[in-house]
């Protein structure tokens, strides 16, 4: 490449030295072009690392080489400012373990392990690796060892619940990662938080009277009223303490706080929290996987965490997967996970082109340079021979002009026979997925990424002795407890001992299954098995036959009500990040100019903002409304003001159920042109409406779903 402007080393040297007399901790350093050509980057590190001698620096053509100079930029500053920290905690870790550890690794957020030297580096690799390791934890126990490779894992601890999804054994990947205010781009396994752990507190505020638990929790001290260390707030732990040796009297003292502001009996508020606590947990299963076009009833779930266990049987009866599987220590599943992990990699760089025939040998030949590269690395930084080494090749697409980017795993050999039309088509796939529709459009690639991974070397795994029967013996129950689910009580519930069931042995709740470091819970009509690796598979028995009948009118109690009004939140949100995922228009994707409602029949709002229009277009609307219907307007003399400018586009939709109409739904965004006199549609001098651009009276542009 050649410089049409030479860098200017002197200027460059005049204009640093007020922040060389500030002495900072990290510099970065970010140019707008220099994922194309990075040479003035790296010649202005230089120049800095001689004012600044031993001072860590980031460039951005280093940290992230792609497109958007603004997310590049800031993931480049928050690599700078963890590194100085980072560098001292290692340096110090790699002393204090002098001839007492062999090899030192530090778990990425992806899953993967870094040498000191690379996490020194690029500390933002890693900064969201906590969670990580309960994901490579089940895969390693649960999709490696047995035939379930679909997976939901549910870690749930003293003051969060992290989900993620895992798809034929492999973690699902992100590519923005959101520290604090801030998104990254940094590769992470895509596991979402959720403020539900054990030590959440259940709360009535007096303005709503409703019941919320979490996102505020107990923490260790003063913790939960049943640790006895001076909680005295209802906690989800509280609402779950049975037969487990703590404080039962505080733990319903503290109960009965809420059931006192509810108006309602002990047990009842007993299974409100716990209810809540599991809707919170649901909403957050959603995001990574309906979300993300996966059907939860296509995987199992894998509780773990010192609180998972509690409310497997819970989760797996709102989310009707099954098995439900609880690991061998579910409480310390993230430790076992992060010592099975392997040493893992990736490059990449901005490639933007259209995904045309033409194009195909400058994408072999980049990603040749990329697969060259990444070897390099993976042998000289991370101690793994090329025949030691796993590579994937990546690229990220999208609709010319969307904003979005979709990864997919790609194969070399397809590239080379099918051209890039290949890529069109995988892109399609992903994209109807996610979003279940697909354009007539180009394909555009914006970066293109190689991966590379060391070998897995097969670790013998030690099973269970076969049960020589399915009902454990007797003296595997420690004991027996009541216990109350749906408001009935249960007397004589076995409490069985974890250690001593062998494989084949099958318990049928309701029961609990104790071991030192948590407690699984069996709901009645539901059985557990242990299978020859020590998992717990947890079965629903009864036959469809015998589960009861709701009554349709049946009243609604307060905590069911709470309990919907989660569900609705929850729909709320998986509407704006659909919009916000796949619009074409910079004014919903960057500045969050949309809304959506969901709406009673008559049009009332149930949530959302702005609900009000709904009624005003039923009033107005004098044509039929069937299932499948859609209607689309800009007018703002048609829906009650909702719509203040031509630029404001509305989509209403009719939801039936048995050719009911039960709820309406609503999107509104700002788009950002509609063909007005001047740029974005929104002159300040025009005289008429009709300035603005296209205006479109209420129209129904879906007939039946057609």
């Amino acid at each position: 490449m050649v410089d049409l402007l030479e860098f200017d080393g002197h200027v460059f040297k005049e204009r640093l030295y007020g922040i060389v007399e500030q002495q900072p901790d990290a510099v970065t350093i970010s140019l707008i072009n220099s994922l194309a050509n990075p040479a003035h980057e790296q010649t202005a590190r230089q120049i800095v690392e001689k004012l600044l001698p031993g001072i860590p620096i980031s460039i951005s053509s280093d940290v992230l080489p792609e497109l958007m100079e603004y997310e590049r930029t800031i993931t480049t500053v928050v690599n700078s400012y963890v590194e100085p920290r980072v560098r001292r905690y290692l340096n110090n870790l790699v002393k204090s373990l002098e001839a007492k550890a062999k090899y030192l690794r530090i778990l990425r957020s992806d899953g993967g392990l870094s040498s000191i030297r690379l996490a020194s580096r690029y500390p933002v690799s890693w900064v969201m690796s906590g969670p990580a390791g309960g994901v490579t934890g089940a895969i390693a126990v649960v999709a490696n060892q047995t035939e379930y490779k679909n997976l939901i894992t549910v870690d749930m601890g003293g003051t969060s619940t992290d989900v993620a999804l895992v798809e034929n054994g492999i973690p699902r990947i992100r590519r923005e990662t959101k520290i604090g205010d801030h998104v990254v781009r940094a590769p992470s396994i895509d596991v979402h938080s959720v403020g539900a752990g054990g030590g959440s507190i259940a709360q009535v505020p007096a303005v709503t009277k409703a019941l919320r638990v979490g996102p505020e929790s107990a923490g260790s001290l003063p913790g939960p009223a049943c640790y006895g260390k001076g909680g005295a707030e209802a906690t989800v732990t509280d609402a779950n303490e049975g037969p487990f040796g703590l404080d039962l009297d505080k733990a319903k003292s503290a109960v009965q706080q809420v059931a006192d502001e509810l108006n309602i009996g002990l047990y009842e508020a007993t299974e409100g929290i716990l209810k809540v606590s599991n809707e919170n947990m649901y909403g957050a299963i959603r995001v990574v996987s309906i979300e993300q076009g996966y059907d939860p009833k296509d995987f199992s779930l894998v509780a773990f965490g010192g609180a998972g266990p509690l409310h497997a049987n819970a989760l797996g009866k709102l989310l009707n997967t099954w098995p439900v599987i609880v690991p061998p220590s579910p409480g310390v599943l993230c430790a076992f996970g992060e010592a099975k992990t392997l040493l893992r990699h990736e490059i990449g760089g901005a490639f933007t082109t259209a995904s045309k025939q033409e194009d195909t040998g400058e994408v072999l030949g980049e990603l040749a340079r990329l697969l060259s590269e990444i070897k390099r690395i993976m042998s000289d930084d991370q101690g793994v021979a090329e025949e030691r080494q796993m590579h994937t090749f990546q690229a990220d697409l999208r609709y010319r002009g969307q904003a979005i980017n979709l990864p997919v795993n790609v194969e070399l050999d397809k590239i080379k026979s099918d051209g890039l039309p290949y890529l069109h088509r995988l892109f399609d796939a992903e994209h109807n997925k996610l979003f279940t529709y697909t354009l007539a459009m180009d394909v555009e690639i914006v970066n293109l990424r190689v991966v590379a991974e060391e070998k897995s070397v097969e670790v013998a795994t030690k099973h269970l002795a076969q049960a020589e029967s399915a009902g454990p013996p007797h003296s595997l129950a420690t004991g027996a407890e009541t216990l109350i689910f749906d408001g009935k009580e249960y007397k004589e519930c076995s409490i069985w001992d974890r250690s001593g069931l062998l494989a084949g042995h099958v318990v049928y709740g309701p029961c609990v299954i104790t071991e030192m470091d948590s407690n699984t819970v069996i709901h009645p009509e539901y059985r557990a098995e242990i299978d020859s690796v020590g998992n717990i598979l947890i079965w629903e028995f009864r036959h469809q036959s015998e589960i009861p009948d709701l009554e349709a009118d049946k009243q609604l109690d307060t905590v069911t009500v709470d309990i919907f009004e989660n569900a609705l939140r929850n729909a709320r949100s998986e509407m704006d990040a659909l919009m916000t995922r796949t619009t074409m228009s910079p004014a919903i994707r960057e500045q969050q100019d949309e809304f959506n409602v969901i709406a009673e029949p008559k049009g009332k709002m149930l949530v959302g903002q702005f609900g009000s229009f709904i009624g005003e277009f039923l009033d107005g609307w004098k044509g039929s409304i069937e299932a499948g219907d859609i209607f689309l307007t800009n007018d703002p003399y048609s829906v009650g003001g909702a719509v203040s400018h031509h630029n404001d586009w509305l989509i209403l939709k009719a939801t039936f159920v048995d050719s009911k109409l039960i709820a309406w739904t609503a999107n509104f965004g700002h788009m950002t042109d509609v063909g007005g006199h001047f740029p974005g549609s929104l002159p300040c001098a025009a005289t008429s409406i009709f300035e603005e651009g296209i205006q479109i009276p209420v129209t129904k542009i879906a007939s039946r779903g057609v």
